[in-house]
């Protein structure tokens, strides 16, 4: 594994970047955003790189080029990244079931759930409920693995935010440390990426995130994290999306071709592993994926063909928000999606 760390360069036409502001201004103006972040980028290079409002609805704290946005679900592929740099490792393979993983635990789990193995956790097809439940909520990321186990997996694709906290826990499992050490020593380290924090952005100039008009500091429980409870910064996000990029032609620093390939690689109902996919003519085109905590929301679209994408950061979710996301990728890359 490369250890090289490189240096984003920003060049942003100032056509393109006026534009950008133009539509981010009535955005937040037409659905009450209180902050956004958008950049356009290729395979080496940010193209576009815009941030426009406060911290807080109610504040005068402008928003900064390096400030951290919390993204959610898009945490999900690099979860699912890391798992891969451990099936490289040898320390398991895509095919390694629960009851392998967690053999003094199997007997506590449902027989056919001693049969999930590690693809279906990461592409949704375990049979898993959605979300852990009440009480569930306060365990930990071992216990919340061994109740969620113990039930019998349904059939077929169900968005599960569950089989990765159990993804997680099969990674605290095969590294003896937490999912939060982990993917800092196997994922951000090699990249560059400085920026990541765990939960919501913290201290007196930190974004907040909003529900319902009023600004919010809190999110899911902390084992929620290798689903979607992470934050970092827009230049930073942009270095794992370019290596996804790079990595899908045979050019990442993380994992060989094949490795990446099989992340986007659709399994069932246009999912891979972390990523939502698109197929034209049989051949993985762009990658995509939308997360957000009811709080945030953020958006990721890669394109795998014309190797280019662009991020959308909001702290807000409202529905009027959302819809701004396509009118603003206009503005960020070609063609978008």
């Amino acid at each position: 594994m490369r250890l090289l760390i490189y240096a984003l360069v920003f060049l942003t036409d100032a056509a393109t970047a006026g534009e950008v502001a133009k539509i981010i201004a009535e955005a937040r103006i037409a659905a009450n955003i209180p902050a956004v972040g958008a950049t356009g980028f290729d395979s080496e290079k940010i193209t576009t790189f815009e941030i426009s409002g406060t911290t807080r609805i109610d504040g005068t704290i402008a928003v900064k080029t390096q400030s951290v946005w919390h993204i959610g679900s898009d945490a999900k592929a690099m979860t699912a990244t890391l798992m891969a740099i451990l099936v490289e490792k040898k320390l398991l393979n895509w095919e390694t079931t629960m009851a392998e993983i967690f053999p003094k635990l199997a007997n506590d789990f449902h027989p056919n759930a001693r049969k999930t193995n590690i693809i279906q956790l990461l592409s949704h097809t375990a049979g898993l409920p959605a979300n852990p439940k009440g009480i569930q909520k306060k365990l930990s990321r071992l216990e919340v693995t061994i109740r969620g186990l113990a039930q019998k997996p349904t059939g077929g694709f169900l968005y599960s935010n569950f089989g990765y906290i159990i993804a997680g826990a099969v990674i605290e499992k095969l590294l003896d440390t937490t999912w939060e050490k982990s993917i800092q020593e196997y994922l951000f380290k090699p990249l560059g990426i400085k920026s990541v924090g765990f939960g919501p952005p913290k201290g007196a100039t930190a974004i907040h995130g909003h529900w319902k008009g009023k600004p919010m500091n809190h999110d899911n429980p902390p084992m929620y994290g290798p689903a979607g409870g992470l934050h970092l910064s827009l230049s930073d996000w942009v270095l794992f999306c370019q290596d996804q990029i790079k990595g899908h032609h045979g050019n990442g620093k993380l994992l060989t071709q094949n490795s990446y390939q099989k992340l986007h690689t659709p399994i069932r109902s246009n999912y891979g592993l972390g990523w939502g996919v698109k197929l034209e003519n049989g051949q993985v085109v762009r990658l995509q994926h939308d997360g957000s905590n009811t709080m945030w929301y953020a958006r990721a679209q890669l394109n795998l063909i014309e190797k280019q994408g662009y991020l959308i950061t909001m702290n807000t979710a409202g529905k009027k928000a959302v819809e701004w996301l396509p009118k603003i990728a206009e503005t960020l890359v070609p063609n978008p999606e």
